[in-house]
Order: C-alpha cells, then sequence, then structure tokens
C-alpha cells in the first residue's frame, strides 16, 4: 500500500546504519512494478513473492485477489529486475488446498522453477483458519479439506519432488538451492536468538542472562500511531518450561533440530536427562521419525509429518520443570 519513494526511503534510511545481512520484503506478485527497481537500488536484496497457486481454480478457492496472468506477469517483472540487481528470491506456494491433486501442485512447483529458478521455495499446508471465508465454506460444506492421510501423501510427494529438482528441505516448510539461500531471520526465529519486532501486534524476543523475554505490540493500529513510539509494547518473561516447550516446537522444524549442547548451556538441564525416556517410547513407534546423537536431537522427513504430536509427547516430560 506504501508508495515505491517511500518504501525506497524506508530502505535507504536502514542500509544507512549498515549494510544488513539480510533484508527482505515480502510481496504480491500483482504489486511488483518496474518501479520496484528503487527499492533493490536503495539496497533491497531478498524478494518474496506470495504466488500460493498458479492456477485460477485455485486461487478463488483461497480468496486471493489475482490471477494466473498476474500471477505470470508478477513472475516475469521478478525474474527482470533479479537479473538486474541479483537479489535472493522466494516463492509460496500452498497445498493441500481443497479440490488440489498431487499433480496440480508438482505442476505449480515445476512452473515456477522453469519461469525464475527461485533459490528459495516455501511451500505450505494449508490451515483453514476459524472465522475466514474459506472457513465458512468449509464448515457450510460446499467445500471438503483433504484428510489427514491425503494430505500426508501429497506433501511427501512435493518434497520428494523439491529434492529431485536440487531444493533442499532445511525447515519443514522451507527449502533452498544452497545453505547460502537459507532465509535468515526466519533462522533466528527457529532458534530462539534475539529480534526485533516492530508495529501493532508484531512479537520480539530478547534473551538476557539465562532468561527469555517476549515483547508485543499493541494490536490496535490507532493506538500504535496516535501514542509516543515505542510506548505501545507489552514486556514479559517467559518461564523456563514456555522456553523449552517454544525451543522444542520451533528447533524441531528444522532439520538440524536441537543441539544439545547450546540446550544445556541455555537452561542448565542436559537435553537427554530430561528427554531419554520420551524418546525410548517414541522409538517405540519407529527410529525412522528421528535421529538421536550425542551433539543433536532432529526428526526425519517422517517425523514431520508428525511434528505436533512429537513435541506434544516430548513436552509432557516439562510438566514438573521448574518455573
Amino acid at each position: 500500500m506504501l508508495p515505491v519513494s517511500f518504501l525506497a526511503e524506508l530502505v535507504s534510511t536502514v542500509v544507512a546504519s549498515g549494510k544488513p545481512k539480510e533484508f527482505s520484503m515480502e510481496m504480491n506478485p500483482e504489486s511488483l512494478l518496474e518501479a520496484h527497481s528503487l527499492v533493490f537500488d536503495a539496497g533491497l536484496d531478498r524478494l518474496s513473492i506470495g504466488i500460493q497457486s498458479m492456477q485460477d481454480r485455485h486461487l478463488k478457492t483461497l480468496g486471493r485477489n489475482t490471477d494466473r496472468q498476474r500471477n505470470l506477469q508478477g513472475l516475469a517483472r521478478a525474474k527482470e529486475l533479479q537479473d538486474t540487481f541479483g537479489f535472493r528470491l522466494n516463492c509460496d506456494l500452498m497445498t493441500c488446498i481443497p479440490g488440489q491433486s498431487i499433480a496440480d501442485a508438482s505442476t505449480d512447483i515445476d512452473e515456477l522453477v522453469e519461469l525464475v529458478a527461485p533459490d528459495h521455495i516455501s511451500l505450505y499446508n494449508l490451515t483453514v483458519e476459524e472465522g475466514t471465508p474459506l472457513a465458512k465454506r468449509v464448515d457450510g460444506g460446499s467445500l471438503a479439506v483433504l484428510d489427514e492421510d491425503k494430505q500426508a501423501d501429497m506433501l511427501e510427494s512435493c518434497w520428494e519432488h523439491l529434492a529431485s529438482l536440487g531444493y533442499f528441505q532445511y525447515e519443514i516448510s522451507n527449502f533452498s538451492t544452497k545453505k547460502a539461500t537459507r532465509c535468515l531471520h526466519n533462522e533466528r526465529y527457529w532458534r530462539l536468538d534475539d529480534y526485533v519486532g516492530i508495529g501493532p501486534s508484531a512479537a520480539g524476543t530478547v534473551v538476557s542472562a539465562g532468561l527469555t523475554f517476549r515483547t508485543t505490540g499493541a494490536a490496535d493500529i490507532h493506538r500504535y500511531v496516535e501514542a509516543q513510539a515505542f510506548t505501545t509494547y507489552d514486556i514479559y518473561p517467559l518461564t523456563l518450561a514456555e522456553s523449552m516447550n517454544e525451543h522444542l516446537l520451533m528447533g524441531l522444524r528444522t532439520s538440524s533440530g536441537i543441539e544439545k549442547e547450546e540446550w544445556s548451556r541455555r537452561y542448565g538441564y542436559r537435553f537427554d536427562e530430561l528427554f531419554s525416556e520420551r524418546i525410548g517410547l517414541l522409538a517405540r513407534h519407529g527410529d525412522r521419525l528421528f535421529v538421536d546423537s550425542h551433539k543433536r536431537f532432529a526428526l526425519t522427513p517422517a517425523g514431520f509429518m508428525l511434528l505436533d504430536s512429537i513435541v506434544l509427547h516430548l513436552s509432557q516430560a516439562l510438566e514438573d520443570a521448574p518455573s
């Protein structure tokens, strides 16, 4: 919604304080203009485009304000800008859309790779959020979501297809052509490193003296605009159990998993001491779900399919953890 000139000024202001290791912006394909060259010239070095699907009927199901033709135009423009400025490019795709087949999802991937060969693809499994138009259609019976087995089949097929095209799954929904093209800011979130969230509803995390603090911006946009800068944020400490639970949830999303030495340094408890019994129980369902070494504990792609259940299973070991 912001004018290109304002975006360019914003980027220039940030870069004037020191060039970031990554400067990323999200944009819908229909919003990308030739004039955005000003933004890349000012210092933006990563673009993330929300494609979601290359097929009109699936875009309509998702309620997207675009169509296949505008997706194609946006991707063509992104390619032209990338050829000039050399920025990194991510494309978001959605899968398990009601009515979508495995062939449909694979075709979307193939088209993206053929058109722009992005160095990063985010492939998200559709979640039907309460209160949305999509949820109302599902509740009303006019749309049927895929059952869990069909969703798993589609995800597995897409993951294998991306791997065959040279994309490495370094996080449950994120794939890169090489380590250098991974999303750096997302990796900070998954490691629970410090990050600052600015704006209404924005969340941030600060780790200090062994404690983790969460900051949250007030949701009210009018209050945010009218108040003095940085006065609309709440800050509160997470308990030790909350921090460890969050670490499980975020760390096990990644292919590298949880580093046990880092866990001990951060929390003062050995990972194996806390979870060995639970991991033993999990192994009864098949050790193909995870890789457990003296250095790290990580889920396999098969484990990713059961991520929420595995995190819940492990987190039960924290019920008696100190606050």
